[in-house]
């Protein structure tokens, strides 16, 4: 990912609603909410997550807490296989992430969080699956030789 920390979504979701029983569950609801219902929202706190609390409307101190809270051992498991996943499309799909330029990121989590099956895939597979997740969502038109060339890596996995 980029330079900055790894915010990932998918655990930001999984501590919100744990703490949503909290003293500052209610504000951090309202901010998770926004967050999850708007792409641009979701950029700028993937591309600056320094300045999450800012942007999400939410007192620091709350942000601290929804970023510290541990959901489950697993949770540094997922980073890396997260990380993994996307040293792999930027391998396997270069043209499509030069495209999304700065997007791509954001594209990814998006992904991520609607993926309920990445555990059983092969990295060539898992890109088709990310391509058709842009198609499908109308994230940036696709390089046609890129996608075929997927294709038949994903077809012959």
């Amino acid at each position: 990912m980029s330079n900055t920390s790894l915010i990932d979504l998918r655990k930001l979701r999984k501590s919100a609603l744990k703490l949503s029983n909290s003293q500052s569950g209610v504000a951090i609801g309202w901010a998770m909410s926004r967050l999850f219902s708007n792409r641009e929202l979701q950029e700028n706190v993937i591309n600056a997550p320094e300045d999450a609390p800012r942007v999400l409307d939410l007192n620091p101190l709350h942000w601290d807490e929804l970023l510290l809270f541990d959901t489950d051992d697993q949770g540094h498991t997922n980073s890396l296989k997260q990380q993994k996943r996307w040293h792999e499309l930027r391998r396997l799909l270069p043209l499509t992430l030069n495209k999304l330029e700065k997007r791509a990121e954001v594209a990814f989590h998006a992904f991520v969080l609607d993926d309920r099956e990445s555990n059983s895939r092969r990295a060539t597979q898992d890109a088709m699956c990310f391509l058709e997740f842009l198609m499908h969502h109308e994230w940036v038109e696709m390089d046609s030789s890129e996608v075929k060339r997927i294709r038949r890596l994903s077809n012959a996995a």
